[in-house]
């Protein structure tokens, strides 16, 4: 995907969503994780989804008008040169949150997150139901798994790398990983903050419409693999690139891995 870097470009992107019709899906996994059990019938409403994680240009307006503090990695509120396609990430739940209320958008639901990368046709992965190497910016520093990355990545999102290490990509460079509805950068890039919060066991006690959960107050749901992963997961497990995966973390975390898109109730 190339994109000039003008003034239209992040008006241009926030204008990029894929609708999701209303209707059922089967969500979560029965042989997979404890926290992705019963696999089970949710119905949601239309909605719609950002085609792309919300980039460093579109995430610089909100940053300018309403005085957030600006992600890590940043030089106050200048992003990295060249990047201002790649998603931003290195931010905390409440300003993601913040951010998609500010430009007429809320954070998904993860039912909704995983309806919409289970497609039609309720794939396993974006793509399809097998796994595959190049569906996504996913990857841990040559040479085997390397801790330290928790202290490098912030020098290598504001510096990407040529090679020994994984780095962010620009928005769509990963076609093959497209959905079925067209959206990108499910698997790798950020892991997405959700609206949800994190309950450990499963969906035993989560509704079938329109579910959202709101306890405990401290812990939200992640959904989606991201461009680095320091202990030593690889593509090769694929497991963190299911639709139906799901982590976790504190919402004040500031985090090199973490991104959001937004998504729109669809109003009849």
């Amino acid at each position: 995907m190339t994109l000039n870097n003008d003034p239209l470009l992040a008006d241009y992107l926030d204008n990029q969503m894929v609708l999701i019709p209303a209707g059922d899906f089967l969500m979560g996994s029965d042989t997979a994780r404890h926290d992705e059990k019963p696999a089970h019938l949710v119905y949601l409403d239309a909605y719609e989804l950002d085609r792309f994680e919300v980039t460093n240009i579109q995430y610089q307006r909100f940053l300018i008008e309403t005085g957030t503090t600006p992600p890590r990695y940043w030089d106050a509120y200048s992003y990295p040169a060249e990047q201002s396609v790649f998603p931003v990430l290195s931010v905390r739940w409440k300003d993601a949150n913040a951010y998609c209320n500010w430009a007429g958008k809320r954070l998904p639901t993860e039912a909704e997150w995983e309806k919409a990368c289970r497609g039609e046709r309720g794939n396993t992965y974006p793509w399809g139901n097998y796994p595959k190497d190049n569906g996504g910016n996913v990857g841990i520093p040559a040479g085997g798994p390397h801790p330290q990355m928790w202290d490098q990545s912030w020098m290598v999102l504001r510096d990407p790398p040529s090679s020994a290490y994984p780095s962010p990509q620009a928005i769509g460079s990963f076609p093959s990983g497209i959905s079925s509805d067209g959206i990108f950068d499910l698997v790798g890039n950020a892991s997405e903050w959700t609206a949800d919060h994190y309950n450990w066991d499963g969906y035993w006690h989560v509704g079938n419409t329109n579910p959202l959960v709101t306890e405990p107050a401290w812990n939200h749901v992640l959904r989606g693999s991201s461009w680095f992963m320091p202990y030593g997961i690889t593509l090769d497990g694929h497991d963190l690139n299911r639709c139906s995966s799901r982590s976790s973390s504190h919402g004040d975390t500031r985090d090199a891995r973490m991104g959001f898109r937004c998504a729109r109730s669809v109003i009849h």
